[in-house]
């Protein structure tokens, strides 16, 4: 972990910690936010938050550990080199999804659907259930 650093915008500065980033790029920040009174999802490893519980579309996903949830947003988070796969509801290019803190693998995030059928999937992001946690 590098020291923390801050950014001047001509109104405020922001405060942050540079990390290395668990997937093949330079580097990237680690920017936390503060959420208060509305429940949240969390890294399970290291409790850094990753999505709002407003933004959760569906809790009726599958991934490799078991069930998911599709969120809208997703914060704190790296995203990987995209590839194409075969889901079990049709193709995809898809980009695995980090933890932006500790570097666990969280999930995915729809980058294409090939069938107009699952469109609605693109630009939503699936957390692994085993992988997070809520909190209040």
């Amino acid at each position: 972990m590098l020291p923390l650093s801050k950014i001047w915008d001509g109104k405020k500065i922001y405060q942050f910690e540079s990390i290395i980033c668990p997937v093949p790029i330079i580097w990237c920040f680690n920017l936390m936010a503060v959420f208060t009174g509305h429940p949240l999802y969390s890294c399970r490893k290291c409790r850094n938050p990753v999505a709002l519980g407003d933004d959760l579309l569906s809790k009726s996903f599958k991934a490799k550990s078991g069930a998911a949830y599709m969120f809208s947003h997703a914060m704190n988070i790296v995203v990987g080199a995209k590839e194409d796969r075969e889901l079990i509801t049709g193709h995809f290019t898809i980009a695995n999804i980090f933890c932006s803190k500790c570097g666990e693998e969280m999930g995915w995030t729809y980058v294409r659907a090939y069938d107009l059928r699952q469109k609605y999937k693109e630009g939503n992001y699936i957390l692994e259930k085993a992988k997070i946690m809520k909190e209040y």
